[in-house]
Order: structure tokens, then sequence, then C-alpha cells
């Protein structure tokens, strides 16, 4: 089914600070999460209300959320979650990064203590829609075997980076793995299999039931290479940053305790090196000479990093956000548990 953006921005906000968030943060933990489920990445959209509220239940997350900046010098910081709703403090890491760059042509900041911050090229995105390039990572509950072990040790641990263009915006996000450990999630949800090529058993054998695959292990991108990135990702975001790393890090969707994600954001400021509207020129031109390639077999259009979902986006805002009937029905459960009267569909 398909419900405005408006609506599904408003019921997230209500069941927000229904949940105790205070509206400013509510707002923009709303607007990531519903732009997440307007560019298509429906695992990082508004059904983690359902998780955040589990957490809220079990006294596993701070609510209201206030992250504290604890570093700060020059063109670094260092921002602490406070175990609060990670979009807060990943939202707040950005902008600080994003006037680091304005003053110094690049920021970082890093994320400590985070939980899950969502989609990681919803922050890009918006960094290049004011000019500037940016490179996001977080590190995550052990998920996926380093290449050669049989054993989960390290998270999904996801890496997008944005860099702003004439029209379309470049944008990679994706998980080290090579699938993100929601889509499995989702298989489960839905009682379907997975493909061979996901993810390992316990045992250290490829599997296509997610169930198992749950227990076992996902399976890196680009075997060690993959698993490489996968590392660096949770050391930087990890280990420097002073936050959780590894197998010492705990699931956001099980009540085990404080998850310790990490994070790291990195801003670099176009007009530092050239004139904005210059370099989105040339990015213009450097996608029209790749979209002109001659294609493969089979293939009817290449697109740019960004572009499918960029279209989708623009469809949601016109013809409403596709979500499930399960997810819609969740929402419309945690809308009559904070006492709100909006429902995202009739019951009736």
């Amino acid at each position: 089914m398909k419900i405005p953006v408006e609506t599904l921005k408003s019921a997230a906000y209500e069941i927000l600070v229904g949940l105790g968030e205070n509206p400013e943060n509510a707002r923009t933990v709303s607007e990531i999460l519903v732009r997440a489920d307007m560019r298509g990445i429906s695992t990082h959209g508004t059904y983690l209300l359902n998780v955040i509220s589990m957490r809220r239940e079990g006294g596993q997350i701070n609510i209201p959320t206030h992250p504290e900046v604890v570093l700060d010098k020059e063109a670094v910081a260092l921002v602490d979650g406070k175990d609060g709703i990670g979009m807060v403090a990943a939202n707040l890491a950005l902008e600080i990064a994003m006037e680091k760059a304005e003053k110094y042509g690049v920021g970082m900041v890093l994320i400590r203590n985070a939980n899950n911050v969502g989609c990681l090229g919803c922050y890009t995105q918006r960094a290049a829609e004011n000019g500037k390039i940016a490179i996001m990572s977080s590190n995550a509950a052990p998920a996926m075997a380093p290449w050669g072990a049989a054993e989960k040790f390290l998270g999904t641990n996801p890496i997008a980076i944005s860099i702003p263009a004439k029209t379309v915006n470049f944008t990679a996000d994706m998980a080290t793995s090579v699938v993100a450990r929601g889509k499995i999630r989702e298989a489960l949800r839905n009682g379907k299999t997975i493909p061979d090529n996901w993810a390992m058993d316990p045992e250290g054998r490829p599997t296509t039931d997610p169930a198992k695959a749950l227990e076992g292990s996902l399976m890196p991108i680009g075997g060690p290479k993959g698993s490489s990135l996968a590392m660096a990702v949770d050391i930087i975001s990890g280990v420097l940053a002073g936050s959780g790393y590894g197998n010492k890090l705990k699931s956001f969707h099980v009540l085990e305790g404080p998850t310790g994600v990490g994070a790291s954001c990195i801003v670099i400021d176009v007009s530092h090196f050239m004139d904005v509207e210059s370099f989105k020129e040339m990015m213009e031109n450097y996608f029209n000479m790749v979209k002109n390639l001659k294609k493969a077999e089979g293939v009817e259009e290449i697109f740019i990093p960004g572009e499918i979902e960029y279209r989708k986006e623009k469809k949601s805002l016109k013809e409403g956000v596709e979500i499930s009937d399960k997810l819609a029905g969740s929402l419309n459960e945690l809308l009559k548990k904070v006492g709100s009267n909006l429902r995202i569909i009739d019951e009736n």
C-alpha cells in the first residue's frame, strides 16, 4: 500500500513523542526514517520504530536522547550518543562535520554509544545536497565471519559515500556483507528463503534458511576484500571512537544490553577545491560518459549509484510511500499504544 509522505512522517513523529522523545529529536528521526522508506530501504525505515519501542519498554534505550559533544577541536569532534536513539547522534555528527568542512575543507566526527543510526545514505545524501562530499560508516553487532572463519565476529559494518552532482547525486550505500542482515530478518518475517551466497549456517556451510543464517554468519562482499573493509570500519567507528567493536557489540534488535555501536562521519567541502557548480557540471559529464557506454547483454540502462533510490524517492513524494500491510498494521498498533488518534490505515 502507499501512504502519503506527510502522513507517514506525522505517524513516526507521534510515536516517537509518545515514547518520550522530545519534539525536535522526534522530527529529526521521523525525517530520516521516512526518507529511508521513500528510497526503498525499508529495513532502515519506519520499521525501526517497532524496535525502538521494544527497547524503550525493556529499559534498554535512553529516551529522550541527549547526545553530548565530548571532544571538539579544529577539524575533528567526538559525539557520545548516550545510548539514545542513534539517528539523533548521527544527525548531530553530520551537522558538526559539515560546519567544520566549511571552515577547514574537511571535517571528521566520530560517534560512540549510538545504537542503530539507520540509513547512512540518508545522511551523506544531505551533505551532497549542500555541495559536499560525505563518507559515513557504522559498525554493528557480530553477524559476519572474517574471511576464512566460520564464527561471526564482524558486523555488516555499512559504509556510504555521496558526491554532489547537477541532478542525481552519486550515493553508494552498502553493507560490507553480501547483504544487509535486515534483508535476512525480512525474509524470515515473510517466510521466504534466501540465496545460498548470502550466509552460512553455524557450521560454516552455505544456507538458504534465514533462521539458520541468523544463527550463523553472513558472507563478506568480495571475499577477503569485504572482510578487510569491514574490519577497517569496525576499527575507525568502534576502536578509534572509544565505542564497542568486534564481538563486544550487541544487537539492537534483541534485548541483551547496550549495543555499544559506533560510527564515523567525514565531510569534504568541494568549494575548498573548486567552484561547486563547475564540479557538478564535471560530474554530469562523467555520468553521461558512464551511461553512454556499451551496455552488457540484457541491460537496458546503466544506473549511477543512488539513481534508482533517487527515482523511488521522487515517486514516493508524488504517489506516496510504499509499505507492507504488516508494517502499516504495526505502526497503527504503536499509535494506539502511545495514545495517538492518528492511523496509517483505516481499520474499519
